[in-house]
């Protein structure tokens, strides 16, 4: 799967912004340095615009970056950078001889102060961010919506202390007016109005059934036809008492039509909810499709490795009956983990195209890519964990992989 489209639109953006902080003309000759602390200040506001744009969760990016996954990558990565620069900036900033520091207005010194409050304020919410996994999924999305609020400052400073006049109808001032104005609308979209206003699939629970001690499988009955490929997830909100309301994540193990059938494991807080607490008639509400794995322009030949609850969107894809030559690999760990191994055995007894190994962790070692044997030819798709996805992308030819790892939180 290839992100060349976002990679490229990312580019341009950066470059566009650091070359026309560096090329227009200040209001007044400054130092060589603070030219730089504009341009490196000018980029980290940019950044962030980004930051804030991907967030959204935009078919058209979706597209670009080949899937959710590689949107949120490249979301994260420039969160960092984002701060690398804003640290840049403050560090140049406390460089600039003392006699151009002279010339500031009271309103620049206000402007300056919000500059380190707004730096501050990254700084400490985007270093909570990347320690989440020790926090609860709650928590986790409110402190990305308090990162509203330094950007705010950080906007602020821009305009007011800059030796460039952001105001006037220059090239540079357009630029930022777009990108802070898409910015700041991005982020106030996610956390104001995406949740109320964009899950345009309503529907309840018709089905409830618990595959394993941890394991469980919801049927949903939705007011209008939900067109996906198979391969594909959605994000699931639940309208139930004792269970979150935030959306998560979840790959279509099966359905069609009105009716969507969803697979999950009781693994996180929000799992573990909806796995005790469920009912029959929950009203729900369902935003998607989204995901670009897509077996029918595979080859005629492919080879499916699954992980644990990565057998989803294979499952989804059985269903269609599909008339290639599948070998299927399903990896998980001890009895207890495995779902559908019945209907995959009489899959395989049906159908003389399709065969699947089961691999028990607990009683072998991983499958590795050294077990395996396909041609040139052969499509190869993957879906598990995060450590499983690396390995197998290490070590076997990139030519015809699609994956998917399980990177949200649940």
């Amino acid at each position: 799967m290839r992100a060349y489209k976002g990679i490229l639109f990312i580019f341009i953006i950066l470059c566009g912004s650091a070359l026309l902080w560096y090329f227009s003309k200040p209001m007044a000759p400054i130092h060589p340095l603070n030219t730089l602390s504009h341009v490196i200040g000018g980029l980290a506001i940019t950044c962030l615009f980004l930051v804030f744009l991907l967030a959204t969760r935009i078919k058209m990016l979706e597209r670009w970056f080949s899937g959710l996954e590689h949107v949120y990558f490249y979301h994260k990565l420039l969160a960092i950078l984002s701060l690398v620069l804003i640290l840049i900036h403050g560090q140049l900033q406390k460089m600039i001889p003392d006699e151009e520091l002279t010339q500031q207005t009271p309103l620049n010194e206000f402007a300056k102060d919000l500059g380190e409050l707004a730096q501050y304020g990254f700084i400490f919410l985007i270093i909570l961010a990347f320690i989440a996994k020790f926090l609860k999924y709650e928590h986790w999305r409110w402190l990305h919506r308090l990162l509203l609020v330094p950007y705010t400052l950080g906007i602020y400073h821009a305009y007011f202390s800059s030796h460039y006049d952001l105001l006037q109808p220059s090239a540079l001032g357009i630029f930022t007016a777009l990108t802070t104005t898409i910015g700041f609308m991005s982020a106030l979209y996610m956390l104001t109005m995406y949740q109320d206003m964009f899950f345009p699939y309503k529907g309840q629970i018709s089905s409830i059934q618990r595959l394993t001690p941890e394991i469980l499988e919801i049927k949903l009955k939705l007011t209008k036809q939900l067109d996906y490929r198979p391969g594909q997830f959605l994000f699931l909100k639940v309208f139930q008492e004792g269970i979150e309301k935030a959306p998560h994540p979840f790959s279509i193990s099966g359905g069609c039509g009105q009716q969507i059938n969803l697979t999950m494991k009781a693994i996180g807080d929000y799992t573990k909810q909806v796995y005790n607490l469920i009912q029959v008639h929950t009203e729900v509400a369902v935003d998607g499709p989204y995901g670009h794995f897509d077996f029918g322009n595979g080859n005629a030949q492919q080879l499916w490795i699954a992980g644990g609850m990565g057998i989803t969107p294979f499952l989804a894809y059985l269903h269609t009956q599909p008339d290639k030559k599948i070998d299927l690999y399903y990896s998980f760990h001890g009895q207890d983990n495995v779902i559908y191994k019945d209907f995959l055995e009489d899959y395989a007894q049906a159908n003389a195209h399709f065969t699947v190994t089961f691999i028990d962790t607990t009683q072998r070692n991983r499958l590795s890519v050294d077990e395996l044997s396909f041609s040139p030819q052969t499509s190869i798709y993957i879906c598990g964990p995060e450590k499983m996805i690396k390995h197998f992308k290490s070590a076997a030819p990139k030519k015809n992989i699609q994956w998917e790892a399980f990177s949200f939180r649940s």
